[in-house]
């Protein structure tokens, strides 16, 4: 599935996960304050720009969190109607997601209440 992503969404959703990334260094603790659901959403949002699914396998690199973890977000996040999973086009092995249309529209929304201060 090929969604449409406007480029303004694209950065503003890297500037987010910078933030998110920039935050997480400063929590000790960065595994239990951090919001890699809200993380994981942004990367899939990023990916989609490029048309392009993200791996779990690269999730649990990227956001730092274990493979249950981010297989168990990726379960809720499915359940929920956030993402759907997709096989990548190289390897129907690995496992990826990718977000639904209604999803990739909630993450605009949510984007474009961003105020210039970066606050939602």
């Amino acid at each position: 599935m090929t969604l449409e992503v406007e480029t303004k969404y694209t950065e503003r959703a890297r500037a987010e996960l910078r933030k998110q990334r920039q935050r997480n260094m400063y929590f000790l603790n960065s595994h239990i304050f951090g919001d890699p659901a809200w993380e994981l959403v942004l990367e899939a949002y990023i990916a989609a720009s490029e048309s392009r699914c993200v791996v779990l396998s690269d999730l649990v690199s990227d956001l730092r969190r274990p493979v249950a973890i981010v297989t168990r977000l990726a379960l809720i996040l499915e359940s929920e109607g956030y993402v759907e999973r997709c096989r990548t086009h190289d390897n129907g092995d690995l496992q990826c997601v990718q977000l639904t249309v209604d999803a990739l529209s909630w993450c605009e929304q949510c984007l474009d209440m961003k105020s210039d201060d970066g606050e939602f």
